[in-house]
């Protein structure tokens, strides 16, 4: 699996936390691009992978793949604190570093760590962690314009249309927000590259820890959630709910985005052993101080990553589906999500809040008696106006159907092959 963050805890697998130890394929550092050349003192400047300022990445690694020993035998604990793939290799890419600005008024307004080793092109950094086997890549970064289709864009589609067994998720981002004050979400907020069509973009649910329930919007956030009801709804008590911040769709060609939603509240991960004793993120973790806990749809991803590995574990050892497409994989998320209750309209296969719903493994790897999961990958190319016909044969009116075509398009804002399932 691979991953694009900030860092890895020491950045050397020699030293590195023993949640990751020995599984790590590539851990690979991306210097000061060129962009920010005239306004730094350092150009081209690379400190290394090691996680040194938010902690960011080595919490997102372990959502995804952790295995938990450093939690084993923690008091208070009903299991070890792992991820879903916790037996999964990792690749990781780490492109934040340290800016020397020249002004420090740019200091004060954007910090001295921020990604600035996100290659120019993306294809530089798919390209990378695919040569080294991984065919899963989660990225908990985006930004600009809200809603665009954009560069970056155009090169995540570009890159998984050539590689169409690569699959990518991208967090949708946490600038929903109720800045107008009428007590509703704002649309058009989720953000690039997760406006992209070939991706998986995940928003975020609440969790749900009860110790937490004093935590509220409104008092973390009170520009954004100014009125009730969402002012004083406690962020981590009903995991049926999407998160307030979490960012909406649609994109400004009218695509459903996110197009599922992972917890993404109070996420309890791994800590980076290199960032400030008293860096504790959105709340600590008393009973060790090798995790704490981070909110956001960056925290979501990782768990959605976790969650198609797994899927694509059972597709390729029980289905005999040797290497599955990023199409099939992203058909079975949306097949097997919850959706929501409390999301308007409620008949609605999806919607600009959180998508197709909640991921569910279990709905796909072990779906309830008497529901089946069936898997079809078709390579069948179509031209303009052609049709492709399948029979299914329904065996039983006791389960709802379900049927999910999902499909890799050419880059593009609007959608360049225009396939509809009837």
């Amino acid at each position: 699996i691979g991953i694009c963050d900030t860092g890895l805890d020491t950045g050397d697998p020699e030293t590195i936390n023993k949640d990751f130890a020995k599984r790590i394929a590539l851990i690979k550092s991306y210097p000061i691009t060129p962009d920010f050349n005239d306004y730094i003192t350092n150009p081209g400047g690379d400190d290394g992978a090691a996680d040194l300022d938010s902690g960011h990445g080595t919490h997102v690694a372990g959502s995804v793949l952790g295995d938990g020993t450093n939690s084993l035998g923690l008091p208070g604990t009903i299991g070890p604190v792992r991820g879903l793939a916790y037996k999964a290799k990792l690749v990781f890419q780490a492109v934040e570093q340290e800016l020397k600005w020249k002004d420090p008024a740019y200091n004060a307004e954007y910090g001295r760590y921020i990604l600035a080793g996100i290659p120019t092109n993306l294809e530089t950094l798919f390209n990378h962690a695919y040569q080294k086997g991984a065919r899963i890549h989660s990225n908990s970064w985006g930004g600009g314009n809200p809603g665009e289709y954009d560069e970056q864009c155009r090169q995540l589609d570009l890159f998984t249309w050539t590689k169409k067994n690569f699959c990518v998720l991208v967090a949708a981002g946490n600038d929903g927000s109720d800045n107008d004050g009428d007590g509703k979400i704002n649309p058009m907020s989720v953000t690039s590259p997760g406006t992209a069509k070939n991706c998986i973009t995940i928003g975020a649910s609440e969790n749900k820890r009860l110790n937490f329930n004093t935590e509220k919007y409104g008092s973390w956030w009170p520009g954004d959630y100014p009125v009730a009801p969402i002012a004083n709804d406690p962020m981590a008590d009903k995991p049926n709910q999407v998160a307030a911040f979490s960012s909406r769709g649609p994109t400004r060609d009218n695509r459903i985005k996110p197009d599922v939603v992972a917890p993404g509240t109070f996420i309890l991960s791994a800590r980076s052993s290199m960032i400030a004793p008293n860096n504790t993120a959105w709340a600590p973790f008393p009973q060790s101080k090798k995790y704490f806990h981070m909110g956001g749809t960056s925290m979501a991803t990782p768990l959605a990553a976790g969650a198609v590995a797994l899927i694509r574990e059972y597709l390729r050892t029980i289905q005999k589906i040797s290497d599955p497409t990023a199409a099939l994989l992203k058909a079975a998320v949306i097949a097997g999500a919850n959706r929501l209750p409390g999301i308007t309209p409620a008949s609605a296969p999806a919607d600009n809040h959180q998508g197709f719903g909640c991921v569910h493994v279990d709905n796909i790897i072990a779906p309830a008696s008497p529901a089946k999961a069936y898997f079809i990958e078709s390579k069948k190319a179509l031209n303009t106006g052609q049709s492709f016909a399948l029979t299914v044969k329904i065996l039983s009116n006791k389960t709802p159907l379900k049927i999910v075509m999902v499909y890799t398009d050419y880059p593009g804002s609007a959608l360049v092959n225009n396939l509809n399932l009837i």
